[in-house]
C-alpha cells in the first residue's frame, strides 16, 4: 500500500526553482538529488555542458571542473578521442550477451600497469568491484572476517559501509560483526585485530589515500606490515585503487612496491562510463573460472560492456607515465601555492599527485557546514570542487590553468577566515 502524507505534516517546499517536482509537488528525486554526494547545503546547480577542463551550468557559470565526477574524468569533459571510442562502440552495438574484444584490450592494458597480477574481472562500479573482491577472498580462505581502516570508503555494499559510523546505519549487526575496524596507519592496532582472529579473517582491505578519512596517505610501514600479516596468517590483502590508480604508472601500490592479492579499480578506467574491476593473482582469481568445479558465479548485465571497455582502453592509453608525472608535478605546485596563502589562517593542504584538499590544520574530518561553505565559496569563484572539497586535476589542464585553479581555491578558503578548531 502506498504511504500517505501524515495529517498536519509540513507541505513540501515549492520555492526552489532548481528542484524539478512531480505531480504531487514532491521533488522527483529525494531532496532533489540523484545521489547524496551532490548535496552541498543548498539548491544544486545543474551541469549543461562540459569541454576539457571547463563545465557550464544552468546558472550561467563557466567553471574550472576540479570535481571531474569525483576524480573519474582524468581526461576532462568530452575528450574527443574518448567520445569517438564510445561512438564507435555504440554504433557497433552497446551491449551483447557474448564477450567482446574491447574487454580483452582493457584487461591487457590494465594488467600491464599492475605487475604481479594475472587476471581481471570487470564490474559496473567500484562498489561492485570491492564487493566481488571480498566475496572472492571469503571463498578462497573459507573465512568471513574483514579488516577495514576506520572512516574509509569502499563503496556502498553492507560490508564496506561498516567503515564509517554514519554510513553504517541500516547495515545489519550480523554483517557488522564480521568487520574489524582499525585506525589508519596504526600498525599495532592492525596486528592486534589480526591476532585476535588469526583463523577467522578473509581479507585486509586498504585504500592507500582515503579521502573520507582525511586524505592522509597510508604509510609504508603500515602497508608493509599489512602485507606481512596477510602472508603470515593466510589472509588476502585487497588494495582499493578506485581513486589512487591515477597517481602512478603502476598505481599507488606500485609506488610502494607492494603487490596485493586482489586490487580493485574503477572511475578513470571506464573513460567516463560506468566501470569497475577486480584484478588478482591467478591462484586467487581461478575461483571465478566457470570451467572449474565449485567456481562461484559472477555476472552483471552491463559488466564488461563494449562502450565502457572501448572508452576505458582509450583512457588508459592516453594516461601515459609522462602524463601522470606531469599532473603530479602540477598537483605539487598547486598544493604549495594554496598552502602559502591559507596556512597563516590555520588551514593545511593535503593530497598526493593530482589530488588536493584543504583541511583545518590537524583535522581528520571537516564539519558539514564548513564543507558546504567552502564548496560555495569556490563555486562563486568559478571553481567546481567535489562536495567533500576534493580537487582533482585532469590532463587538459596546463600549468596556467592549475595556477588559476589554485588561486581560486586559496581565495575561497581565505574568504572563510580562520580555520575552525
Amino acid at each position: 500500500m502506498a504511504m500517505q502524507q501524515k495529517a498536519g505534516s509540513p507541505a513540501p517546499p515549492n520555492d526552489d526553482p532548481h528542484v524539478r517536482r512531480g505531480r504531487r509537488g514532491f521533488p522527483l528525486l529525494p531532496g532533489g538529488y540523484g545521489r547524496s554526494a551532490y548535496h552541498t547545503g543548498s539548491a544544486p546547480a545543474y551541469a549543461l555542458r562540459g569541454e576539457g577542463y571547463r563545465l557550464w551550468d544552468d546558472r550561467g557559470r563557466e567553471l574550472i571542473d576540479a570535481n571531474n565526477n569525483f576524480t573519474t574524468l582524468v581526461h576532462g569533459n568530452a575528450h574527443p578521442e574518448l567520445v569517438e571510442a564510445a561512438r564507435r562502440a555504440m554504433s557497433d552495438g552497446s551491449c551483447w550477451g557474448i564477450p567482446n574484444v574491447d574487454e580483452w584490450e582493457l584487461a591487457d592494458l590494465l594488467l600491464d600497469r599492475l605487475p604481479g597480477l594475472d587476471q581481471v574481472r570487470f564490474t559496473n562500479s567500484g562498489t561492485e568491484a570491492v564487493m566481488s573482491a571480498i566475496r572472492v577472498a571469503r571463498v578462497v580462505t573459507g573465512r568471513d572476517g574483514i579488516v577495514l581502516t576506520r572512516g574509509g570508503y569502499h563503496g556502498s555494499s553492507d560490508v564496506a559501509l561498516c567503515a564509517g559510523a554514519e554510513s553504517a546505519r541500516g547495515v545489519p549487526q550480523s554483517v557488522a560483526r564480521d568487520v574489524s575496524l582499525v585506525p589508519l596507519n596504526d600498525l599495532d592496532a592492525l596486528r592486534q585485530a589480526v591476532e585476535e582472529r588469526p583463523r577467522g579473517l578473509a581479507a585486509i582491505v586498504i585504500d592507500l589515500l582515503p579521502n573520507r578519512a582525511g586524505l592522509i596517505p597510508v604509510s609504508r610501514p603500515f602497508l608493509r606490515g599489512a602485507r606481512e600479516l596477510a602472508d603470515t596468517y593466510g589472509i588476502l590483502l585487497v588494495i582499493d585503487e578506485v581513486i589512487s590508480l591515477r597517481l602512478g604508472a603502476h598505481g599507488l601500490s606500485g609506488e610502494h612496491g607492494i603487490v596485493p592479492d586482489l586490487l580493485t579499480a574503477g572511475k578513470l578506467i571506464g573513460g567516463g562510463f560506468p566501470v569497475g574491476a577486480v584484478a588478482g593473482r591467478e591462484e586467487v582469481m581461478r575461483v571465478l573460472d566457470p570451467r572449474r568445479p565449485g567456481s562461484i558465479p559472477h555476472s552483471g548485465t552491463f559488466s564488461g560492456n563494449p562502450v565502457s571497455m572501448a572508452a576505458g582502453a582509450r583512457a588508459l592509453r592516453l594516461l601515459t607515465p609522462a602524463e601522470i608525472a606531469r599532473l603530479n608535478r602540477l598537483g605539487d605546485d598547486a598544493r604549495r601555492a594554496v598552502a602559502a596563502r591559507v596556512a597563516p589562517l590555520g588551514w593545511e593542504v593535503r593530497g598526493l599527485g593530482s589530488l588536493l584538499r584543504v583541511f583545518p590544520e590537524g583535522a581528520v574530518r571537516v564539519d558539514e557546514d564548513t564543507r558546504h561553505r567552502m564548496w560555495w565559496a569556490a563555486y562563486d569563484r568559478g571553481l567546481l570542487l567535489s562536495s567533500a572539497n576534493l580537487a582533482a586535476l585532469s590532463t587538459p589542464m596546463t600549468a596556467q590553468v592549475v595556477a588559476d585553479l589554485a588561486d581560486r581555491l586559496a581565495d575561497a578558503v581565505v574568504s572563510l577566515g580562520p580555520a575552525p578548531r
